[in-house]
């Protein structure tokens, strides 16, 4: 199973962002997307998981079309999205953003246990507002709102940004072990880009809504590769 996007144009109102991008999220693995500021990166994961419309180009999963549903659709087809701003409610409990995450979903308590165990730190402040927990917990708990929904795929838009380095890599790390259990994952880096591409297959980089280049994302590790390759789309 994989997600695939081709020539995929779309933007806010009549402002087109994305000029034709292909992407491709396989199962099992960890797609990276890099590029400068205004690259089109987020616009590209909204328009994914359903929040902006497609201009022109396809989405499909599972061999069918994404185009056109509705973000709850897409949620209920497999793919999970963790948007980088506004993805708890903060004035909720920990507890009840995961169970108003699930109500779409049978079995929605048990989807919400199941979470708590992989993440035993919201387990221990489950009936705190989500506003009280640190910017750490608060990306965790967003992370399983998205998790809640059995995804097969799931969309990170920059889930370590201001994080503590201890949370980064327990993001890191609990990434590294859902792509390791089956899920695919494509994550938005700007941010910690060793520590990413590390645990990454492919990157994808992308600029004025175009792709740019597409790499091992290993290679680029070597000394000088990433800021040479971020350098050339940057001219």
């Amino acid at each position: 199973m994989q997600l695939e996007v081709h020539g995929l144009k779309s933007g806010y109102g009549k402002v087109q962002i994305l000029h034709g991008i292909d992407l491709t999220v396989p199962s099992r693995a960890i797609t990276a997307v890099l590029g400068p500021n205004g690259a089109g990166k987020s616009t590209l994961m909204k328009t994914i998981a359903g929040h902006l419309p497609v201009m022109a180009g396809e989405i499909r999963y599972r061999g069918n079309s994404l185009v056109g549903h509705s973000p709850l659709s897409i949620c209920k087809e497999g793919v999970g999205f963790v948007p980088q701003d506004r993805n708890v409610f903060p004035t909720l409990s920990v507890r009840d953003n995961l169970r108003a995450s699930s109500l779409a979903f049978e079995g929605a308590e048990e989807r919400v246990a199941e979470v708590l165990r992989r993440f035993p730190i919201l387990g221990e402040r489950s009936d705190q507002a989500a506003s009280t927990l640190s910017g750490g917990e608060r990306q965790t708990l967003a992370i399983a709102m998205a998790l809640v929904a059995g995804p097969d795929i799931l969309i990170l838009d920059e889930p370590t940004a201001g994080l503590a380095p201890i949370f980064v890599d327990r993001i890191v790390s609990w990434v590294r072990e859902l792509a390791e259990e089956g899920m695919g994952v494509v994550w938005v880096v700007e941010q910690n880009p060793e520590k990413i591409l590390a645990i990454s297959g492919t990157a994808y980089v992308i600029d004025a809504g175009r792709n740019a280049q597409t790499v091992d994302a290993k290679s680029l590790l070597a000394p000088g590769r990433l800021e040479e390759v971020l350098l050339q789309v940057n001219v």
